[in-house]
């Protein structure tokens, strides 16, 4: 009943604005600055096939170079920066594929020729360009087979967020440090307006702003007992780096973090809008309208959203207003982003790129995966796949996969600090107390921005929903009241989300925390399975469902140097379909080709 309340104060606010009415939203780039000098881009492009996922062109382009808001650095500067070891460009083609990020020309929407899901968006403060993540940097992919690369939208990426994140901070360190790299740096960013003093002020700023983005690699850094490559490519701790936002930098207390030690596969997107619940451990609610929008928040939070809590002057505590929540976060690009994402489709196996299904062996397949998966692993006809539906949540204990994730994202703790006191949910829940689960600070970050301003989060939420759906304030109201109630049930126990297995073909390496290669290796019992496998080659393997694991950039390693399971890297567990016959397995995998 407390999340009524909530809502109602909420509707009052909303009804102003929405009443009957209907939201278009503008279709345009948000946060997109004009009069950004083109620049060629450093290296070549490769040609990329791309296949029918329900998208047009435009779609694409506006999907790889909306911004969300996520801030890291100048664009400007990452345009010219150099590598540390080079006078190459950070931006480099070859550098950006060497981190499996998708190289892409020049154009108005990518001026410097960055790749997919490189934004820029406007500092508000500074109304300079900045340069950030959206979702297609993590979301896109693309694979390779004799010759022909394959773009999936959607698809997880196999890039490594952790060394390019390290080599950033190592190309902006040395960039301050070398007076002959600075110099050729600051003629290229200052241009026309290059003097002694300009380029003393350009050398201040970037110090400063390379202070802040090490003390993000500090933050997020590992114990020294885990392996150097232990995130590596194709994974990423997104839950670890959402806490870290809140509880330590949000809070402005860099100790106040928990190490992100639970890296995850990147999911893919399809399908997304239509569940009920997001994430590995099915911990966000997509209910109508503020579901989406939260979960995206948050999302941001952990890529440079640059959340910050602070306290408010003395009168509006006076009136129990005690917390100021600000962000650089976008919710109206948001709201396009998921307009977006509503529509894809996944992607249907391409006869014409890879070698032909087996017809016959699929149809075998197809009653060995109505006994062994559909009861987690429901079957969407391509038709229906905008249409809802309900993901299935397997406990931890029951699944037997590593329970990291799941583990994390209840049992990490941090202090409270100036939040402590206030409710969890702001208006709603219970006090916080000294110290109080990481997530729940961000999320107390994110129903902050949107109690901040209501009437843009509920124009943001509106846009998926598309021209001709009437929405009034009781409608909002329950939603909103939805929302609250569904995190409340979904914060209690240990669960993983199944869910369909559409275009599961272009999505490996596989289980939650990527730990197993290929389709065919899933279907093995424990011990079949690799204990360590290469990951990062695009090279697809159509025969095992996967990328060539034989060679890559990391080594994927279950066990540590002592002998034991890294903590992380479990590939146990998941044993449905084990027990087959080898035949009856690979008819398994070629069933799941047509998915």
């Amino acid at each position: 009943m407390k999340s009524f309340v909530l809502a109602a104060m909420i509707a009052g606010l909303v009804s102003i604005l929405i009443g009957c009415s209907v939201f278009s939203g503008d279709k345009s780039f948000h946060s997109k600055m004009h009069n950004i000098a083109i620049v060629p881009a450093d290296g070549d492009t490769p040609k990329r096939v791309e296949l029918d996922q329900a998208w047009d062109s435009k779609t694409r382009m506006d999907f790889w170079f909306t911004s969300q808001g996520s801030q890291i650095i100048p664009y400007n500067w990452f345009t010219w920066l150099e590598q540390a070891d080079s006078k190459i460009l950070f931006r480099n083609a070859q550098h950006m594929d060497d981190l499996r990020y998708l190289p892409m020309a020049s154009s108005p929407e990518n001026p410097a020729g960055l790749p997919i899901g490189f934004t820029l968006t406007e500092n508000k403060k500074s109304k300079e360009a900045w340069v950030g993540l959206t979702c297609a940097a993590c979301h896109t992919n693309q694979l390779d087979y004799k010759g022909t690369s394959i773009l999936i939208e959607g698809a997880p990426t196999l890039a490594n967020f952790i060394l390019f994140y390290s080599e950033l901070v190592e190309a902006l360190n040395t960039t301050n440090k070398d007076d002959d790299k600075f110099e050729r740096f600051a003629r290229n960013v200052l241009n026309d307006n290059y003097t002694e003093d300009s380029s003393n002020v350009l050398r201040s700023q970037l110090q400063n702003v390379a202070l802040t983005v090490a003390q993000r690699q500090v933050v997020n850094s590992l114990p020294e007992d885990y392996p150097s490559d232990f995130v590596g490519y194709a994974r990423l701790d997104a839950f670890g780096n959402i806490q870290n936002a809140g509880s330590a930098f949000a809070l402005h207390d860099l100790t106040n973090n928990n190490p992100p030690n639970a890296p995850v596969s990147y999911p893919f997107l399809w399908g997304t809008h239509q569940s009920d619940v997001v994430q590995w451990n099915a911990s966000a609610p997509n209910t109508p309208v503020i579901g989406p929008l939260v979960r995206n928040i948050g999302e941001v939070v952990g890529v440079f959203g640059n959340l910050d809590f602070e306290e408010n002057v003395w009168w509006k505590r006076l009136v129990g207003d005690k917390i100021s929540y600000s962000s650089t976060v976008d919710m109206i690009g948001l709201g396009h982003l998921e307009s977006w994402v509503k529509e894809l489709r996944s992607p249907a196996w391409p006869d014409q790129h890879l070698p032909p299904i087996d017809v016959v062996k699929a149809a075998e397949g197809s009653q060995l995966y109505n006994a062994q998966c559909a009861s987690c692993h429901q079957v969407i006809p391509r038709a229906d796949e905008g249409l809802k539906y309900i993901s299935v949540k397997t406990p931890v204990v029951e699944v037997g996969t590593d329970k990291g994730t799941a583990w994390n994202a209840d049992n990490h703790m941090a202090k409270t600090l100036i939040l402590e006191g206030t409710k969890e949910k702001i208006i709603v829940g219970d006090k916080l107390g000294e110290t109080a689960p990481a997530i729940s600070i961000s999320v107390q970050g994110v129903v902050g921005l949107i109690l901040k301003d209501p009437l843009t989060a509920l124009e943001a939420g509106l846009i998926p929903a598309k021209t001709g759906t009437k929405y009034d304030s009781k409608t909002f109201e329950n939603h909103l009241a939805s929302h609250v109630d569904a995190r409340e049930e979904l914060a209690n126990g240990m669960v993983y989300k199944a869910r369909p297995l559409n275009g599961i073909w272009a999505t490996a390496p596989y289980l939650h925390n990527g730990s197993v290669p290929s389709l065919w290796t899933l279907l093995q019992t424990d011990a079949q399975r690799p204990a360590s496998f290469w990951v990062g080659s695009r090279e697809f393997d159509p025969i095992n469902v996967g990328y060539d694991s034989a060679q890559g950039l990391s080594e994927f390693k279950v066990f540590n140097k002592a002998g034991d399971i890294q903590t992380g890297n479990s590939n146990k567990g998941h044993a449905y379909g084990t027990g087959l016959s080898d035949s009856q397995k690979w008819a398994l995998v070629e069933y799941m080709k047509t998915l």
